[in-house]
């Protein structure tokens, strides 16, 4: 064979193995390669959703009709923590109060294992997600997680957190300390307020840079981070703390005020 021969054979070697990597399926799921990030298959295009981005950047996906039509919620709670029918309902009532969505649907809850941990870390509550959420946006239906841990966040009297742009977490051991006993709010009323808190920072409230729901007016309490200053509304900083929580709004779950309601009616909410 001539030197000829040998290169042409030995760069048709090569070519022939680069077709076949190019060719070969380039999409991904959250059950084999660990991305909470959904892919799709398609014959021309792949369809991919980060669900990993900070809270409030999906926030017009949430409020319009435009991009998502439909949302489904996937609630996971640790054993011994199952939310509250009441409280479920709430929420839903809720969504539909606040979104544009022509469906949206709250999926049976699922009980998985307890943690057994006294307090969980933000990283450890992702790696939760990671193992066990099964619903990703994909089409026209946006997917939102939930999880109901059996201890407390890292950081002291927190209730709740916001955590990704589709995912929330609520401690129900600092939800156990404050609800139920003399002179406390029930249990549904810390768990639904708690829950529609969290959501609306997944709606960009308050003042979340990027999220396209920006303030009409000023009313953030820039001390206290992405919070409305009404002390009367469902976004005030002291629903997240356990500490403060009870002394708010004793027993009743607050609405949003007429600020935040027009941010997110600026974004495609009602």
């Amino acid at each position: 064979m001539s030197v000829f021969e040998r290169v042409f054979n030995h760069a048709s070697a090569v070519l022939i193995a680069l077709l076949i990597v190019s060719c070969g399926d380039s999409t991904t799921s959250p059950e084999t390669d660990n991305n909470p990030d959904n892919s799709g298959s398609g014959s021309e295009e792949t369809f991919s959703y980060s669900h990993t981005e900070k809270p409030g950047i999906s926030a017009n996906d949430f409020l319009s009709n435009s991009g998502f039509s439909r949302l489904t919620v996937e609630i996971d709670y640790m054993a011994g923590y199952e939310l509250d029918p009441e409280a479920l309902s709430s929420l839903e009532t809720f969504l539909k109060e606040r979104l544009t969505k022509s469906d949206i649907q709250l999926n049976e809850p699922t009980e998985i294992a307890a943690g057994g941990q006294d307090q969980y870390m933000a990283g450890e509550i992702r790696n939760i997600e990671q193992d066990h959420r099964d619903h990703f946006t994909e089409d026209e239906t946006l997917a939102v997680y939930i999880l109901v841990t059996d201890a407390r966040y890292e950081q002291e009297n927190v209730l709740g957190i916001a955590y990704y742009n589709t995912s929330a977490a609520l401690f129900g051991h600092a939800i156990d300390e404050i609800s139920g006993g003399l002179g406390q709010p029930s249990r549904h009323v810390t768990e639904a307020t708690t829950l529609r808190h969290e959501f609306g920072h997944l709606f960009g409230l308050v003042g979340i840079e990027g999220s396209g729901t920006e303030m009409k007016q000023e009313h953030q309490d820039t001390p206290h981070g992405n919070h409305c200053d009404n002390k009367n509304c469902l976004m005030y900083y002291a629903i997240e703390s356990a500490d403060l929580f009870a002394n708010v709004f004793g027993g009743s779950i607050p609405d949003l005020d007429l600020n935040c309601i027009d941010d997110l009616q600026a974004n495609g909410g009602k």
